[in-house]
């Protein structure tokens, strides 16, 4: 019996890291398929009080019902989150797979260096990054999208930030972890 992981994952990896070559701005994401969501988090060099943290969740959530509308098109999922530390203030974006687009994730970046200016965390290239051809970046971002909407995806996956490494792992269903710790 073979246990090599099928091409569509490794090719879903190389997708994830080119999304987060291509958008700095994003600290993570992960995806959720069992649900059909995609969680992406973006982090601010900032402590936000309860009622700035509000206002941007709120900001957030009615940009995306705009551009959505636009479209004639609703989320089925739509959260957002602050989360803050002493220093730093993260925004998770959860969002059903199905409405979500890269144009969407444009807007939320785009939103985002506006409202947060250069306490947005903006991560730098890879070292071993070359300055590419942006239209083919773009086109790289659109195809992550589309494999992450894909309903033979069946592995949660997360993608993030270290140094300026970007690193994609598969989860382990929780459903697994809890059998296997029951004697």
């Amino acid at each position: 019996m073979s246990t090599r992981v099928r091409v569509e994952n490794a090719d879903t990896v190389s997708l994830v890291c080119a999304l987060l070559v291509r958008f700095p701005e994003l600290a993570s994401i992960r995806s959720g398929p069992a649900d059909r969501t995609l969680r992406l988090t973006f982090a601010v060099r900032q402590r936000f009080d309860r009622a700035s943290q509000i206002a941007l969740t709120e900001a957030i959530e009615e940009h995306v019902r705009g551009f959505l509308a636009l479209s004639k098109d609703e989320p089925t999922a739509l959260r957002v989150e602050c989360e803050g530390d002493r220093t730093l203030t993260f925004l998770h974006v959860t969002r059903d797979l199905e409405s979500f687009s890269k144009e969407e994730l444009e807007l939320q970046v785009g939103f985002l260096c506006d409202r947060c200016g250069d306490t947005l965390v903006r991560n730098p290239p890879p070292d071993d990054h070359l300055e590419g051809d942006p239209a083919a970046e773009d086109e790289a971002a659109l195809y992550a999208v589309e494999a992450l909407r894909d309903p033979s995806q069946s592995k949660s996956l997360v993608g993030f930030r270290e140094e300026k490494r970007v690193l994609v792992y598969f989860l382990k269903s929780q459903k697994k972890a809890k059998a296997s710790a029951r004697r």
